[in-house]
């Protein structure tokens, strides 16, 4: 056992009888060199933030002139919509009188179409 005790205050375990070093409490290692290597230059770390402000401020600028882009896009394309459907009013008016005038007649080939396109379909599908 003498031995052995002997050979604690030969070799002693390292980091015994001293106090950690400033950075060493946090985990960033031995302090020293390494621990001024964990600070950063208080600057530089404002040019990051002044960076990433500056690219935010760019991509909401983007998104806001995306925005009124679409925004003037779809009241154009709602007017257009309008315009459309006074057109398509005015020519479901015209079918309907013609409609009015030719009597069953156009009822009974659009029947007959309507068969006519099923029974197509029928047979192209039977024939995969």
């Amino acid at each position: 056992m003498a031995a052995h005790m002997g050979n604690r205050q030969r070799y002693p375990a390292a980091g015994r009888g001293r106090s950690p070093g400033p950075y060493e409490a946090y985990g960033s290692g031995t302090g020293g060199a390494e621990g001024a290597v964990a600070e950063e230059d208080p600057n530089s770390k404002d040019l990051r933030l002044k960076g990433r402000i500056s690219m935010l401020r760019e991509v909401s600028i983007s998104i806001g002139d995306e925005i009124r882009d679409q925004n003037q896009f779809l009241a154009t394309m709602g007017q257009d919509m309008e315009g459309l459907g006074g057109r398509l009013g005015a020519t479901m008016k015209r079918f309907y009188a013609m409609w009015a005038r030719q009597g069953c007649g156009p009822l009974l080939y659009l029947m007959l179409f309507t068969i006519g396109v099923f029974v197509f379909l029928y047979i192209y599908l039977k024939s995969r």
